[in-house]
């Protein structure tokens, strides 16, 4: 894959400031301070309420601007006022949401505060028995079937344990079977695990942590978890490395996609599928022009 460059001519630019443009603070105007506040921690499914309160300097024309900085993303309900709620988020470990609060007043005077969050593990998080519940397999394999050939994978329970129970329980539920691999790149990758024929996006249980850390690198036959741009966004979507992509890696810069396994059989249906002839449809690109099916997945016997 290459990456094009694009080259951005920066030109002096000038303000014309009319109505509406900020107002300097009279000079013997009041400081204005400000705080923010809400519970130490929530559990999931729980309305978390966020406040704002002017401590001094303030008046009945201060503007509130409410912006998330950290952590799993949840809307707020309305982040123009100063009583703003949401809802606290299922979550397979503990995470802290971070938030901030802009203060402005109607002569320009401006001030910060912040609120933090901590979101409690839910214990429902994949509800229902997991599928290998008290099993000491740490290597389970899983066949994938698919229109092009058999493959069989090998998943590493001691490097991720939520990822590869997140993943053994969507092949339980039969939820792959007749899915198609969506995403095809050669000397890259093949994705599937998400999508119908006819690119019907189908519905899945909530998202999982990022297990990236965990010292698996993204080499030639691994399978990975993919995801948004959100590190612990990761459902039931999964690509194999057709080459070592060391840029998927997690790093101290980089929080990395998840390697939960590797291929063990069938590289060569991997690599058959990562040849197929792609397009752009229905604004996804790199999608087979003929579907590769993945039949169905099941787990092989131990």
């Amino acid at each position: 894959m290459s990456t094009r460059a694009i080259l951005v001519r920066t030109l002096p630019v000038v303000l014309l400031c009319l109505a509406g443009c900020p107002q300097r603070p009279p000079a013997d105007a009041t400081p204005l301070t400000s705080e923010a506040s809400g519970p130490e921690s929530a559990k999931a499914g729980e309305a978390v309420a966020l406040t704002a309160r002017v401590l001094e300097g303030g008046d009945e024309t201060v503007e509130y601007r409410w912006y998330q900085t950290y952590g799993r993303v949840v809307a707020l309900d309305d982040p123009t006022k100063a009583l703003v709620h949401f809802a606290a988020p299922s979550l397979a470990a503990a995470q802290t949401l971070r938030f901030r609060v802009d203060f402005r007043t109607a002569d320009g005077r401006t001030a910060s505060a912040e609120v933090a969050v901590t979101i409690e593990a839910d214990p429902n998080f994949a509800i229902g028995p997991q599928p290998d519940a008290g099993s000491d397999d740490p290597t389970p394999r899983v066949r994938l079937v698919t229109s092009l050939g058999t493959i069989v994978l090998e998943l590493d329970r001691e490097a991720a344990p939520i990822t590869v129970s997140n993943f053994l329980r969507y092949v339980a539920d039969g939820f792959y079977d007749g899915t198609i691999f969506h995403r095809v790149i050669a000397d890259f990758v093949v994705q599937g695990g998400g999508f119908e024929p006819g690119l019907v996006e189908k519905n899945t249980r909530p998202p999982i942590i990022n297990e990236a850390a965990n010292g698996l690198k993204n080499l030639r036959g691994t399978v990975a978890m993919a995801r948004t741009t959100d590190p612990d966004s990761a459902t039931s979507q999964f690509f194999i490395n057709l080459v070592d992509n060391e840029n998927l890696d997690y790093t101290a810069t980089n929080a990395g996609y998840c390697v939960f396994g590797r291929v063990i059989e069938g590289l060569d249906v991997v690599d058959e599928i990562g040849l197929v002839e792609t397009e752009t449809r229905e604004g996804f690109s790199d999608v087979p022009v003929e579907d590769v099916l993945l039949e169905r997945a099941e787990r092989v016997e131990e």
